[in-house]
């Protein structure tokens, strides 16, 4: 912007700043984090998420925990991931139905819940599964200061 801009362009582009902060000020998804921030914390929630919901889909059975535990285990196992004894039976069909449940696009707080589930909770057992290059573990803790997550590795 420069003292020889049209007045007129200059009142507008002003307008259209201040509408567009008044447009994204009040979002309920973003919980009043940074539009940015949000976005990025999105990015990694769709891509851990889709990974878990995929995952379910292919080898969690309902009310049958001994057959998820075998199709779970026989996966882990085929990536090189081992020791891990399964799931009870009283978990089997509640986490099932909320990895279902996980939408899109999703508020700050439902994602950070997810988040620790799969960092620290119930979720935890596959978060070093792969995901493209990577896992939930490391796609979550590369934004972790987004998310007030320390490295449960160096505590």
């Amino acid at each position: 912007m420069s003292l020889l801009d049209d007045e007129d362009d200059v009142i507008g582009r002003g307008s259209n700043v201040v509408f567009r902060s008044a447009a994204l000020a009040n979002n309920p998804y973003r919980e009043n984090m940074d539009i940015e921030k949000y976005a990025l914390l999105l990015s990694v929630y769709e891509k851990v998420s889709i990974s878990y919901a995929d995952f379910f889909i292919k080898y969690w059975r309902k009310d049958d925990v001994s057959k998820t535990n075998e199709l779970m285990i026989g996966e882990f196992e085929r990536v090189g991931l081992r020791g891990w004894g399964g799931l009870l039976e009283e978990e089997n069909n509640p986490l099932g139905e909320y990895v279902f449940s996980l939408d899109f696009p999703a508020k700050v707080s439902d994602v950070k819940d997810f988040f620790g589930r799969v960092m620290m909770g119930d979720l935890e057992f596959r978060c070093r599964y792969p995901i493209g290059n990577s896992n939930a573990f490391d796609l979550i803790k590369s934004i972790g200061q987004i998310c007030d997550f320390k490295d449960k590795e160096t505590d």
